[in-house]
C-alpha cells in the first residue's frame, strides 16, 4: 500500500505534468498524427470533404521526375554543406592556436550568421547581376569571357546558391566546432607534444576524437539543412531555372497548387529521408566508437 504522501507527491508530479504534455499533444504529436491523413487524401485545403486516395500521392511523387529531380539540388546543397563543415573544422582548428588577428577572423567568420536571410539574398542578387560586382571582378582579372547570368544560367545557377549558402552558414560550424577544440583538455595537447606527435597528428589522434560528438551533431544537421533548404532559392529564384529544392516544391504544391494531400505525402517522405540518413549515421558513428 502506498502512503498518504507518496499519492500526494504523484498527483503533484501529475499536476506539473499535465500541461506540458497536453501542449506537447496538441502542438506536436497531434499535428504530426493529422499530416500522416492527410498524405492519403486529395483535399485542396479548403473543403470539408476529404477523398482517400491510399498511396496514390506516394507513388506520384516516387514515380515523377518532376519531384524526383529536386533531389538533385538538395544533393547539391549536402556537397556545399561538407565544404562548409571542412573550412569550419580547419579555421576552428587553426585559430584555437596562437595566431595573431585571430580576434578578426572570427567575427569575420560569425558575422554572416548575424544578417537576416533576406538581407543575404538582396545582397547577393545584386553582387551576382548581370554587370554586377562578381562580373566586373572577373573582367578586372582578365576572365571577361566566363561572365554570364549567375542567378539565371540553369547550367550554373545552383552552384552559385550552393555557394551563397558556404558562405552564410560556414560560422555556424565554426561557431560550434571552436567551442568543442576548446574543451579538449591541455593534458592530451601536452601528452601529444611529449610524444613528438606532429601538427598532423594532434588532428587525428587528439582534436578528432575530441570533437567526435560536435562532429555527428553538425552532420546531422548539415543533413536536415540540405533537405529543407527553403529560403535562398525562394528569394533569389522562386524555384526556377531549376533551382526549386524539395521543401520549397512542398511548400509550392499546398499554397500555391491548392493541393495539401500531394503536398502533405513529400513533407512525411522527406522526414523519413531525414530519419533514416541520421539513423545511418548514428550506426556508422556508432561502429566508428566501437573500434
Amino acid at each position: 500500500m502506498l502512503s498518504s504522501k507518496t499519492k500526494k507527491e504523484r498527483q503533484l508530479i501529475g499536476c506539473f505534468l499535465f500541461c506540458p504534455l497536453l501542449l506537447l499533444f496538441t502542438f506536436g504529436i497531434y499535428p504530426i498524427l493529422a499530416l500522416i491523413e492527410y498524405s492519403f487524401t486529395s483535399w485542396n485545403g479548403l473543403s470539408p470533404v476529404k477523398t482517400y486516395v491510399g498511396f496514390s500521392n506516394y507513388i506520384k511523387i516516387l514515380t515523377d521526375p518532376v519531384y524526383l529531380k529536386v533531389f538533385f539540388n538538395s544533393l547539391i546543397y549536402f556537397i556545399a554543406g561538407f565544404i562548409q563543415i571542412v573550412i569550419a573544422l580547419f579555421f576552428a582548428i587553426l585559430l584555437s592556436t596562437k595566431v595573431k588577428g585571430k580576434n578578426f577572423f572570427k567575427a569575420t567568420f560569425v558575422f554572416p550568421c548575424l544578417i537576416s536571410g533576406m538581407a543575404v539574398a538582396m545582397l547577393f542578387r545584386l553582387f551576382f547581376s548581370p554587370g554586377g560586382s562578381f562580373d566586373s571582378l572577373l573582367e578586372l582579372i582578365g576572365l571577361t569571357e566566363h561572365t554570364r547570368y549567375w542567378l539565371g544560367d540553369p547550367r550554373v545557377v545552383n552552384y552559385t546558391l550552393g555557394f551563397i549558402s558556404i558562405w552564410r552558414h560556414t560560422g555556424k560550424s565554426f561557431i560550434l566546432y571552436f567551442g568543442a577544440v576548446q574543451c579538449v583538455p591541455l593534458e592530451h595537447y601536452k601528452l601529444a607534444e611529449i610524444e613528438g606527435a606532429s601538427w598532423w597528428q594532434k588532428v587525428r589522434l587528439v582534436i578528432l576524437p575530441g570533437i567526435q560528438i560536435v562532429l555527428k551533431i553538425n552532420f546531422i544537421l548539415l543533413t536536415i539543412g540540405a533537405l529543407s533548404t527553403f529560403e535562398l532559392p525562394l528569394i533569389l529564384t522562386n524555384g526556377s531555372n531549376g533551382t526549386m529544392t524539395f521543401l520549397l516544391q512542398t511548400m509550392k504544391t499546398a499554397f500555391e497548387k491548392k493541393m495539401f494531400g500531394l503536398a502533405a505525402s513529400m513533407a512525411v517522405i522527406v522526414s523519413l529521408v531525414i530519419l533514416a540518413i541520421t539513423a545511418i549515421q548514428n550506426k556508422i558513428y556508432k561502429g566508428v566508437e566501437d573500434d
